[in-house]
């Protein structure tokens, strides 16, 4: 006779059983709340409550969305299409959030707004057409999955305009009255930061008036000479993929010139958002979906009153892309989570917040955001992140491949936290200038700290604008940011500078590290004298070419010396280790300073360093990162000295989100020599040193004495000096140290590596 115990058991495996058979068919683990299913093979007569008896459209969903209740899912069968918006006008509750997910196998279920065009009308001259139906004036358009830009004149660059009036007109000297632009859409480089997007309500000869209500935009030009370019017409079409769309005669057109349309696919986002939240809902999940093809936002929680607050709703392993405006645009509330989604092919921002707190953008992967030229219905801050916001996090993110800003942080009130840390950025102001791969702002009393982040290729746009040069930056510090932290970042590659404080105060930057930037580390007094009471130690701006500098710092007053505090850095130039800095105040004029002239000027960096040593060839520089979350080590084709004195070979092991330059290194077999006024003190042998220090004394005749300072200052052995002595390293510390002689009112200092 069988226990009770073995029936018990027998029906505890039955359940579990059944719960796993149930979870790998529905996709949800929870057995209580209502799951409804949708296929494309559904019905939308049926129940929805079982994958057996599924719904098919999404306009069935939102027929019956307002019945959900806390706790259910509403989910799509992968490998399925769906056409259309989710509109969500439903709350869940703390521990049972309304869920918009997937069941079944296979890929994500695609929620998709794009219409494939088929049944082309030849219009002549290699234009074709189609009658479309959309909600909107589109903004997204593929061919083959790639991406075009809508039909502009010039194909390429920019006009100039030699006069403006104020937010309403532009005047080209240049520009005929034929073609005739009126209806059509001006984007017209009003500042370096600035490509705003207009209709051209009136074109008469030379000038162009024009209308931004549209965009919402306020910005007047700043000064005559910038670049615009024409948009939005049929006239612009004559390169194959431009595309024009009249939504009030319901038509698109598209240039293909002797290409055969029908060999290629098409595609045109007709839908605005693919989930819309009408606002005020709380507790929404959004995971395991693939949003594509929307002529503004891919998931949209609208605000249109304060009161409109979205609380804890979060996206997860969601792929996002070809989105006309925003990938997510998050209104305003608290516990907003995106994490582990791929958001590509965005007009203006991967991901958007008007405001938000308490928040988390985690393991996402963002690239191609508002990079072509003019299809941003937004003027300026267009770029990967965008966050108004208090007490969040914004970590491992990877961003590459942004027309402006990789992450744009504001506000931050007291007692509040923003932690934007261990993300990788890479190629950032691809279309605009003046921006950063890190870019915030403002005097605010939060604590902000950047932190273990990777940047590398921070472009800066010029064109269409008076300085074609580089003017971004990798992390930068705008009008009178304050209160952030800065440490363990790195920045390779700017085009103007590595860390840029402009008019900023009250800031620790540490440990951080700059390389092949234009200029390392930027300070920049436009006007007042705002820098002050900045912290800055232990990093290492180093310039890989003669033309770079280590710093740079400008000023409208003379009070360069008060910015703050400095000290233990490295500023290295090993090319040229001479002129490293340039400085400008009204009394001096722009000069170039030594690091010791430096330290005489301001009267800090007492302990900080240049390059260990020099090189003739830059290809002898190596620098080295890591940009993900595992332990790297990395191969080394020969010798190498770190910035500390460090000697390397073999190979080199880096941390998650670390950086290291390394000097290829031969090992001097000539004796080193201490001099005084050309006169030698001393010679010291073998430098490097394994073991033992040989210190030789030139003129025997008298007291001498010597003593070893480590790389942070610190005094780490003294001691006197005969005609011979030898001075036992064995239990120092790898490194760069500097020997100092002194003898009678002489004294000398070199450099010896202690490997």
């Amino acid at each position: 006779m069988r226990s009770g115990k073995f029936y018990l058991a027998y029906w505890y495996f039955f359940a579990v059983a059944v719960w796993l058979f149930i979870f790998i068919v529905t996709g949800s683990p929870n057995l209580f709340a209502s799951n409804f299913y949708i296929s494309a093979t559904g019905n939308d007569a049926n129940s929805g409550l079982t994958p057996f008896a599924s719904w098919q459209t999404i306009s069935n969903v939102n027929a019956h969305f307002s019945m959900f209740a806390p706790g259910d899912s509403v989910l799509f069968k992968r490998g399925d299409t769906f056409y259309g918006t989710i509109n969500i006008n439903q709350s869940g509750t703390n521990g049972k959030s309304i869920t918009i997910s997937a069941y079944g196998t296979g890929e994500k279920p695609v929620i998709s707004g794009f219409t494939t065009i088929s049944g082309w009308t030849n219009e002549g001259g290699g234009i074709y057409s189609k009658v479309i139906t959309s909600q909107a004036l589109t903004n997204m358009v593929t061919i083959d999955g790639k991406q075009v830009g809508m039909g502009r004149y010039p194909d390429t660059g920019f006009l100039t305009y030699e006069s403006f009036s104020a937010n309403t007109s532009i005047t080209d000297t240049e520009l005929g009255n034929s073609p005739n632009w009126t209806g059509a859409d001006l984007a017209v480089r009003k500042n370096d930061w600035t490509l705003d997007r207009g209709t051209i309500t009136n074109h008469t000869g030379t000038t162009i008036i024009y209308n931004t209500s549209n965009t919402g935009s306020t910005q007047t030009p700043s000064l005559i000479g910038f670049g615009y370019f024409i948009l939005n017409d049929l006239k612009t079409l004559t390169t194959y993929g431009e595309w024009y769309h009249n939504p009030v005669k319901g038509k698109f057109y598209m240039y293909f010139g002797a290409v055969n349309p029908l060999t290629k696919v098409v595609q045109v986002a007709t839908v605005n958002d693919l989930i819309f939240c009408t606002g005020g809902n709380d507790y929404l999940s959004i995971y395991n979906l693939n949003l594509t093809g929307s002529i503004n936002n891919a998931v949209y929680f609208k605000r249109v009153y304060s009161t409109d607050i979205d609380d804890y709703c979060r996206i997860q392993n969601c792929d996002i892309s070809f989105c006309g405006k925003n990938g997510i645009e998050l209104g305003q509330g608290a516990g907003f989570m995106v994490e582990g989604t791929t958001i590509n092919n965005c007009n203006s921002y991967g991901i958007y917040s008007y405001y938000a707190s308490l928040f988390s953008i985690a393991n996402n992967s963002i690239s191609n955001i508002a990079v072509i030229p003019g299809q941003s219905n937004n003027p300026q801050g267009n770029g990967g992140l965008y966050f108004s916001c208090n007490n969040g996090v914004i970590n491992y993110n990877k961003i590459k491949n942004s027309g402006y800003n990789g992450i744009f942080i504001r506000s931050g009130t007291l007692g509040t936290s923003i932690n934007i840390a261990y993300n990788y950025i890479d190629s950032v102001c691809l279309v605009l200038n003046d921006g950063g791969a890190i870019y915030t702002g403002g005097d605010w009393t939060g604590i902000r700290t950047i932190d273990h982040n990777i940047i590398t290729n921070v472009i800066g746009h010029g064109a269409g604008a008076i300085r074609q040069t580089s003017l971004s930056e990798g992390i930068y510090l705008d009008e009178y940011a304050s209160h952030l932290v800065v440490t363990n970042n790195t920045v390779a590659n700017s085009g103007n500078s590595g860390i840029k404080l402009h008019k900023a105060h009250d800031n620790t930057i540490t440990d951080n590290t700059t390389f092949n930037c234009q200029r390392g580390i930027d300070y920049l007094n436009s006007s007042g004298s705002n820098i002050r009471n900045i912290s800055l130690r232990r990093n290492s701006f180093f310039a890989k070419f003669a033309a770079q500098y280590a710093s740079v710092f400008s000023s409208v007053a003379d009070d360069i010396a008060l910015f703050g505090a400095a000290d233990s850095n490295y500023y290295a130039r090993p090319i040229d280790d001479n002129l490293t800095f340039s400085v400008t105040q009204p009394s001096t004029g722009w000069q170039q300073k030594t690091l010791a002239t430096w330290q005489t000027f301001t009267g800090q960096d007492a302990h900080s360093r240049k390059s260990p040593i020099a090189v003739t060839d830059v290809n002898d520089i190596r620098f080295e990162y890591n940009a993900t979350k595992a332990v790297t080590t990395i191969a080394l084709d020969a010798k190498y000295i770190c910035l500390d004195g460090k000697i390397v070979e073999g190979s080199i092991t880096l941390q998650p989100y670390c950086s290291i330059i390394l000097i290829k290194y031969s090992t001097p077999t000539a004796i080193n020599s201490l001099t005084k006024a050309g006169k030698m003190l001393a010679r010291v042998f073998p430098n490097p040193v394994t073991n033992e220090l040989m210190i030789e004394i030139e003129d025997s005749a008298g007291m001498a004495g010597f003593e070893i300072i480590d790389s942070s200052g610190r005094s780490v052995l003294k001691g006197s000096v005969n005609e011979k002595t030898t001075v036992n390293l064995t239990n120092f510390s790898s490194g760069l140290y500097l020997l100092k002689v002194v003898k009678g009112n002489s004294s000398a200092l070199k450099k010896i590596i202690k490997i």
